[in-house]
């Protein structure tokens, strides 16, 4: 999956072709060992891995499986070093690959032509050690010269949630659109290797089904996600103690305590919705204001429809239907949805900076807490 989220159109990955992973991409044949060393470094100087990759290699060369001008790369889970790898990775030019390869030489055989220390290599590892050495500097220059040394993080799955979120949606949903995304995978493969098939995926196929499911899972063009969570009771008795001029709107109306304690809930959701949206990059700052402007008209809009309505009736009636008026308006932000506490809590914010009211008579009324504001 890595690799088909880091492929061109046009590119075809392949699995267990003539490699653990191979394909083309942008136009060049690319032959991939994968290790992962839970329990030793598969690219220290010695270790068996290391060389049975670079035999298999060369045993694809002369065998003619592996075409000629394919890129080599060993990828490790792990960041585990290793000095020899390194090296075999750093070489540029030919005359580095063949001062390398005779300094593998000496540092395992040692001199020619007695070569002294070959006798004392592990059978374990010289059934590839040895089979490297020995093959032609010219074909085992090839190789050196188009290998590649990739390292993880120690975590796969990481690795590639972390490609998905450096596409533009949301982080909450990049594990269901990884989970879908291997789900098809497997799917694709299994029915390739139940009719007897190459397995191979084409990157176009592959972005066609990433794409639906990013439009299945990440509803961010519509509907904006909810990071806020309820206060605690502390935290709402805290906000209560505070004295906010937006409760003190809702006593100015008799508001029962069930309407005060969602009022709290709401306001303080909201304001955690709007930091958590700037964080994220869901909402441009310049947003609030226009959304703002279009509660305060629909404030306008219900207060003259309500006081119409409500003529001669009491002040706290007036304000608990204007109220429940206004908590009932459905208002986009950047054309999306938003959770019902936003807009209600965003109402409270206005009522806190006694920009609208509630109580047809909330300007004078908290004239005191009008002049605190300003001077503040």
């Amino acid at each position: 999956m890595h690799h088909l989220l880091r492929s061109r159109s046009g590119d075809t990955i392949a699995l267990e072709c003539f490699d653990d992973v191979s394909g083309i991409k942008d136009g060049v044949p690319f032959a991939e060992q994968d290790k992962s060393g839970l329990a030793h470094n598969p690219i220290s100087d010695s270790a068996i891995d290391l060389w049975k990759t670079f035999a298999n290699w060369l045993e694809g060369r002369r065998g003619g499986y592996i075409p000629a001008g394919t890129k080599f790369v060993l990828y490790v889970a792990q960041p585990y070093k290793g000095k020899i790898a390194q090296r075999l990775c750093d070489c540029q030019s030919p005359q580095e690959a063949k001062a390398l390869i005779a300094d593998l030489r000496t540092k395992f055989w040692g001199t020619k032509p007695a070569y002294e220390k070959r006798a004392a290599i592990p059978e374990s590892l010289g059934k590839y050690l040895n089979v490297v050495l020995q093959a032609k500097d010219a074909t085992l220059t090839e190789i050196i010269r188009s290998f590649t040394l990739e390292r993880g993080i120690g975590s796969p799955y990481d690795e590639i949630a972390a490609e998905i979120g450096n596409a533009p949606v949301g982080a909450e949903n990049v594990p269901e659109i990884l989970k879908q995304l291997a789900g098809w995978i497997r799917t694709t493969t299994f029915k390739q290797v139940e009719k007897s098939r190459a397995v191979s995926i084409s990157r176009d196929e592959f972005f066609i089904e990433y794409l639906a499911a990013v439009r299945k899972f990440d509803r961010t063009d519509t509907i904006l996600p909810s990071f806020a969570t309820k206060p605690t009771a502390e935290e709402t008795q805290a906000e209560l103690l505070l004295g906010q001029t937006y409760v003190r709107q809702l006593h100015l109306i008799e508001a029962d305590q069930g309407l005060v304690l969602d009022a709290v809930n709401t306001y303080l959701m909201a304001a955690s919705e709007r930091t958590a949206w700037a964080k994220r990059g869901y909402v441009h700052r310049s947003s609030y204001s226009l959304y703002q402007d279009t509660l305060l008209r629909a404030w306008r809009s219900k207060s003259a429809s309500v006081k119409v309505a409500m003529r001669g009736r009491e002040p706290a009636d007036f304000g608990i239907t204007l109220l429940s008026s206004c908590l009932e308006v459905d208002i986009k932000l950047q054309e999306k949805q938003v959770p019902e506490h936003f807009t209600a809590g965003s109402f409270h914010k206005l009522a806190n900076a006694l920009e609208i009211g509630w109580h047809p008579d909330f300007a004078e009324l908290l004239a005191p807490a009008k002049e605190a504001l300003d001077a503040a």
